[in-house]
């Protein structure tokens, strides 16, 4: 009878340890995975600037340009690699960061602006 018991005490013990480490590695992987989601960034852009007018941000994050102002802007890479649509009053342009660049609008080219990753 003593040796069943402490049978049933081992394989209460091994069938414990054995969920908590399952528990303990399934919530390490779900902190992995949230923590590789990307954050969504905003830059207005409002009285003929873009704000804020620096942003750093993860490699892989979201930026997203909303027109606040009254006139259409656009948001287009310094070297011209890419550009968004004229972004009228209320319009957004969204892009995935996977470097750094500056960027300007091609409309009103004092408007200027930069990203740039963080580590």
């Amino acid at each position: 009878m003593k040796t069943l018991k402490i049978f049933s005490l081992r394989k209460a013990v091994l069938v414990i340890g054995t969920t908590m480490v399952f528990l303990l590695f399934s919530s390490l992987n779900t902190t992995e995975s949230i923590s590789n989601t990307p954050t969504k960034h905003v830059v207005s852009i409002y009285q003929m600037k873009f704000v804020p007018e620096k942003i750093q941000v993860k490699k892989g994050d979201i930026i997203e340009w909303v027109n606040k102002d009254i006139v259409p802007h656009d948001v287009t890479e310094l070297n011209k690699k890419w550009a968004s649509k004229t972004l009228n009053k209320g319009d957004s342009f969204s892009k995935k960061i996977t470097t750094n660049f500056d960027y300007f609008c091609s409309i009103h080219i004092v408007m200027k602006g930069s990203v740039s990753i963080k580590d």
